[in-house]
């Protein structure tokens, strides 16, 4: 279970790694589109760690303002913390969390309406978790 999690972390650090690599203050990566692709519900599983995956959960991403995002999840007898993540629209391929964010990452796959997003623990009581899932 831990070493699943591990890898998904690796995975996002990865990501956000080739996401970034190369970009210099010179180059025109053509950034700061509309962020509104990733505003919607998704449909998909959470994962908390010590506890089994759970299906068919649905999370609900609405605009805070042009740069910002809130994820909720639906569920609330989780006790999942409500998460706002800057972002950026990284040229119409993602929509993601821009640099490091203390409340988790946020990572939309725009062609395949995909989403991974991790809410980090930034207040006593909040519970770390892992949302996978799909736009509905």
């Amino acid at each position: 279970m831990k070493t699943k999690l591990n890898l998904v972390l690796a995975l996002v650090v990865a990501i956000f790694t080739l996401a970034f690599v190369g970009c210099s203050k010179d180059d025109d990566p053509s950034t700061g589109g509309s962020i509104d692709a990733a505003v919607g519900t998704f449909k998909g599983t959470i994962q908390i760690p010590g506890e089994d995956k759970m299906f068919d959960k649905v999370l609900v991403v609405t605009k805070v303002s042009d740069g910002v995002l809130r994820a909720k999840v639906q569920d609330e007898s989780l006790g999942l913390p409500v998460k706002e993540f800057s972002v950026i629209n990284n040229m119409d391929i993602s929509i993601q969390t821009s640099g490091v964010s203390p409340e988790g990452s946020f990572l939309y796959d725009v062609k395949n309406r995909t989403l991974l997003c991790q809410g980090e623990e930034t207040n006593e009581g909040d519970i770390f978790y892992t949302f996978e899932g799909s736009k509905q």
